[in-house]
C-alpha cells in the first residue's frame, strides 16, 4: 500500500490536515519543533509504518522579501547546515502544480533552509537568506530530507509563510511550543505580562500566522490529496 508520511512541527499544523487525518493512506507525526525528534519520527514513518513517501508540512518563516505571510511555498531543495542542498523529488511537482491551478493557489517554487532552532532576529533571517540563497526556513524539512535520502524514499516540503523577513519574533513567543507540539498559552501570556512592549509584535505575529494557517488549510484541502498514491 502506498502511504504518505507527513511530519509537522506543531499540533495546529496537524489539525490543518482535517479529514486527511482519517485517511488510511496518510500517517502524521508531530515533532514539537525539534529537528532531532522530526528526524526520528520521519525514520519511524518509513521503517516502522511503511510510508513510501515523506512530506514536510506546516508554516515557515520568510528569510527574503520574495515571500510574504500567506504565500504557499514548494521546496526545490533543502539547504542543510553545512551548505549541502538536498533536492526535493520532482515526481510530486506536476501533481501539485495541476492541483494548485484548479484551486487558484499560487505555488512558489523556492529553496528552503534547515534550522536547528527558532530564528527570531531580522538580521539573522536576512543573513541566512543571503548565505544560503533560500527564501524560507523551518525546523522539520531538513530532518525529513535527510531521512528520505538515507531510506531512499521520495520527499518534498509544502510550507506556507507565517512571518515575513522584516518581522522579528517577540521574546514572549519564544518557548511557546511544548515537546508534544502544543502551544503553551499560559507561558506566552505570562511572558507577555512581563514584557508588555512585545504586544505589537505579538499582534503582528498573530496576523501573519492567521494568514499562514488559512493557506495551510487550503493546501490540505486542495494540494495534499494530489500526492496520495503517487509513490
Amino acid at each position: 500500500m502506498k502511504r504518505l508520511g507527513i511530519v509537522c512541527g506543531v499540533k495546529a499544523e496537524e489539525a490543518a490536515l482535517g479529514p486527511l487525518l482519517d485517511d488510511a493512506s496518510v500517517m502524521v507525526a508531530v515533532s514539537g519543533a525539534s529537528p532531532a525528534k522530526a528526524e526520528d519520527l520521519a525514520r519511524d514513518l518509513v521503517e516502522q509504518h511503511g510510508c513510501t513517501a515523506l512530506l514536510s508540512f506546516g508554516v515557515s518563516g520568510a528569510i527574503t522579501e520574495t515571500l510574504k505571510p500567506g504565500d504557499v511555498a514548494l521546496a526545490k531543495s533543502i539547504v542543510m547546515h553545512d551548505g549541502e542542498r538536498i533536492a526535493a523529488d520532482r515526481v510530486f511537482t506536476p501533481y501539485l502544480s495541476e492541483a494548485a491551478i484548479w484551486a487558484g493557489i499560487t505555488l512558489r517554487h523556492v529553496d528552503m533552509a534547515e534550522a536547528g532552532d527558532v530564528i527570531a532576529d531580522v538580521a539573522a533571517k536576512k543573513e541566512l537568506g543571503r548565505r544560503t540563497g533560500a527564501h524560507a526556513v523551518d525546523m522539520e524539512s531538513g530532518a525529513v530530507a535527510h531521512v528520505a535520502r538515507q531510506t531512499g524514499v521520495p520527499f518534498t516540503a509544502l510550507r506556507t509563510i507565517s512571518d515575513g523577513v522584516e518581522h522579528a519574533l517577540p521574546h514572549a513567543a519564544l518557548g511557546a511550543i511544548g515537546p508534544g507540539g502544543d502551544i503553551r498559552v499560559l507561558t506566552t501570556v505570562l511572558r507577555l505580562m512581563v514584557r508588555p512592549q512585545d504586544l505589537p509584535a505579538m499582534m503582528r505575529l498573530a496576523a501573519g500566522s492567521s494568514k499562514g494557517f488559512k493557506s495551510l488549510r487550503g493546501c490540505a484541502r486542495h494540494l495534499v490529496p494530489a500526492l496520495l498514491g503517487v509513490v
